[in-house]
């Protein structure tokens, strides 16, 4: 049952909550995903330009999907114009190649085809540039690699920023190099001809770019590069900044309520092709001015040529926020807001929210167009699969622990049905010997049926979990229920666990999804590797975070060693405006409503190369009847069924932690030149695991690798099927087609 915390950290205001049985759920329902019974939001008045579909009245319902933007629910699933991108709500763009196909959306009430923009050509096959001739590649020779290079005072003033930005090159699988700590960016700048593209992030600062900096990005950009810089600032005395970006001024803002990409659709915003990708919820109206995260409003000088990608938007006026300057065969972008601190949350869970991802998406749009679309990179997902799904399971009710009315244990129903579909899962055990019901036969046939190893879920499973006090991590399980605390909650549950599987468990997800103050350092403490206490309302990523490197709130992660899995999907939630006892449970009057949203989140990451968590409870619910245990089975084998149709793979969350972990540990390096492909080292780091897979921009031929092991080509991608040993430092050679 959610009991949402404030969560305090800097520039960043988002909120906790537990996901048991009472509560989880937008506070803010997405514009167009009201009940029945509720009008849905206003959609915003303003959106992206995009071609119109071909058709323009499609049947109310086809294939069983919504196709029409009417402000009716066509397809009984109690949502209004949720249109799943899939299926009949394929649509046709006005432009040609790669640029065509897309999906039908609702935005402003209309039925609008939202497909990618223009991307650099390559040699695959398809019109990437959108002209109308395929494979029409220049002739070129890149050393696809960003540099992060900052004016001395950003590694003082501007550290999260900075450890933000990188944290999110590493989501992103980019090759990176950092600046210096502490030094001038004087000492980088002759060295920009090494890379294709330079990232400042922070504030640029007018006084410290002097004219030679400014010349010295000026003219990498002419020679093709791409410049990314963040918040630039005068006074107008020192113009430096807004001249490198092409601005005549910029202005801050902290009552911008959206950030809405409605201007012009270069590279970094190809892959905006959802309404929540295209319209950024930055402030809420109630949130007091001085915790509103800030915008820039950027002035573009119209003999720059500088052009417009998106605006902020306040409650009565709107000013550019996103620009782009042609320079040259490259470019200067500028961004008056971070993409990363969202003062407001725009729904909870079992929704899509791209916010925390949109940063990621743009660099790397950015990538491609610095290195003329022959990049390299460390895919999102280990093998061929654009996707991972990670279908997690808590058992912390009698009926999942025991047998009775409703059959065998409910987590060895569920289990059971996995394992007839060759899947696997987590499960999440709440080893209560207090109340009674903790049953270590069911754990023990949960780890027969192929799904140890298991994570653990707490002790008591209590609401008060997080007000718990800290404790010493030597308690005893003698008299714990009378005085608990939050690491004798970890340790106890973990060794019963452990007891069970023979070795510790690794991974851990909170009771209620409660997070006290310190709970990533006594994670770690205590030898868990990977958590899932937060839902995608408190940490908007659908990619697994590093709490070891991300900028922002370092006061609660204290840089402990976990990988975090937000929660995109729970089979319940609150209804706005109800309190906690209101829980809204998967069961048969909700059923369609769960399965779109469900199914909607799974193929929006999915086109973002993303991951989706799913957590089903392995029991009844609050207040069901016994056979909502069956409903819940049944709707999960049609959702695997659908999940194994998509571009998609289901993966446990110990084995994507451990991926996870090799993939951030591993470096990468290559250059492209078009008569001899991709060659580049692969340098595998302390920890190894199959499936790291590289993607290239163009599609692959032959790839020889003689310390990789088995692998297979796969279009773009070249999977390393075997777990290169740890430190291999692995020399490639990719042929393009």
């Amino acid at each position: 049952m959610p009991v949402k915390r404030p969560l305090v950290a800097a520039t960043l205001l988002l909120f906790l909550a537990c996901a048991r049985h009472p509560v989880t759920a937008p506070r803010v329902q997405p514009a167009g995903w009201a009940s029945t019974s509720t009008p849905a939001p206003a959609p915003s008045a303003a959106r992206a330009p995009v071609p119109a579909a071909t058709a323009d009245s499609p049947a109310p319902v086809e294939d069983g999907l919504e196709t029409q933007c009417n402000g009716l629910d066509d397809d009984g699933d109690s949502l209004v114009d949720v249109l799943l991108p899939t299926g009949s709500n394929a649509c046709r763009t006005s432009l040609p190649g790669a640029c065509a196909a897309g999906f039908a959306a609702c935005q402003g009430g209309k039925r609008v085809c939202l497909g990618a923009a223009p991307m650099p050509e390559v040699l695959d096959g398809i019109d990437n540039d959108c002209n109308g001739v395929v494979d029409d590649v220049p002739t070129a020779t890149v050393h696809p690699r960003v540099l992060v290079l900052a004016p001395r005072y950003a590694w003082e003033d501007a550290t999260l920023d900075i450890d933000t930005l990188t944290s999110v090159l590493a989501q992103a699988g980019i090759p990176y190099d950092v600046q210096k700590t502490g030094t001038e960016w004087d000492t980088v700048l002759p060295n920009l001809g090494r890379y294709t593209m330079a990232v400042v992030p922070g504030y640029l600062e007018g006084d410290a770019v002097m004219p030679e900096a400014r010349q010295s990005l000026e003219e990498f950009a002419s020679k093709g590069g791409v410049v990314v810089v963040f918040k630039p600032v005068g006074p107008a005395a020192f113009p430096q900044a807004w001249m490198l970006a092409g601005l005549r001024s910029s202005t801050k803002h902290t009552d911008v309520l959206e950030i809405r990409f409605d201007g012009i659709r270069p590279p970094p915003v190809s892959s905006f092709d959802s309404p929540e990708e295209l319209a950024l919820v930055i402030n809420d109206p109630s949130t007091p001015a001085g915790q509103r995260p800030e915008d820039f409003w950027l002035d573009p000088d119209p003999a720059a040529g500088t052009e417009v990608i998106a605006h902020g938007y306040t409650a009565s006026e709107s000013g550019a926020t996103v620009t782009r300057r042609a320079i040259g065969a490259g470019a200067v972008y500028a961004l008056g807001h971070d993409l990363a601190t969202y003062g407001t949350e725009r729904c909870y869970v079992n929704c899509f929210e791209p916010e925390g991802d949109v940063l990621r998406l743009f660099l790397e749009g950015a990538f491609r167009e610095s290195a003329k679309g022959h990049i390299v990179v460390k895919h999102t997902a280990p093998g061929e699969a654009s996707s991972v799904l990670i279908v997690s399971h808590d058992v912390d009710a009698p009926d999942a622990d025991n047998e009775g009315p409703w059959g065998p244990p409910g987590a060895l129903q569920m289990a059971q049905l996995e394992r007839d579909r060759g899947i696997r899962a987590t499960y999440n055990i709440t080893t209560d010997y207090v109340a009674g019901y903790y049953n270590a036969q069911t754990m023990k046939g949960l780890c027969d049926l192929g799904m140890c190893p298991l994570g653990a879920h707490s002790v008591t499973h209590s609401l008060g979990f997080a007000d718990f006090p800290e404790g010493t991590c030597t308690e005893k399980r003698e008299g714990f229920g009378a005085h608990r605390t939050v690491c004798g909650e970890i340790h106890i549950s973990r060794d019963m666990v452990g007891e069970v599987m023979g070795h510790p468990p690794r991974v851990w997800r909170s009771p209620y999804l409660a997070v006290p103050a310190r709970l990533a350092p006594l994670l770690a403490r205590n030898g868990f590797a990977y958590d899932s206490s937060y839902a995608i309302g408190d940490l908007p990523y659908n990619l697994p975070i590093d709490l070891s490197t991300v900028g922002y709130h370092q006061e609660r992660f204290e840089h402990a060693k976990l990988i975090e899995f937000p929660i995109s999907c729970e089979d319940g939630f609150v209804e706005k405006g109800l309190g906690p006892t209101h829980r809204v449970e998967l069961q048969a009057s909700t059923r369609s409503r769960f399965a779109s949203l469900w199914r909607y989140t799974l193929l929006r990451n999915a086109q973002n190369r993303s991951t989706t968590t799913l957590l089903l409870h392995p029991s009844r619910g609050r207040d069901q009847p016994w056979d909502n245990l069956q409903l819940k089975i049944d709707v999960l084998a049609s959702y695997l069924k659908d999940a194994l149709g998509y571009d998609v793979i289901v993966r446990p969350m110990e084995e994507m932690g451990d991926f996870w972990r090799a993939r951030l540990d591993s470096t990468l390096d290559a250059s492209f030149e078009t008569d001899g492909g991709y060659t580049g080292t692969l340098t595998i780091g302390a920890t190894s695991a199959p499936g790291l897979t590289l993607e290239f921009g163009d599609a692959i031929k032959n790839f020889t690798c003689a310390e990789c092991g088995k692998t297979k080509i796969h279009g773009k991608r070249v999977v390393l099927l075997d777990a290169v040993p740890p430190r291999t430092k692995a020399t490639f050679v990719a042929e393009i087609r």
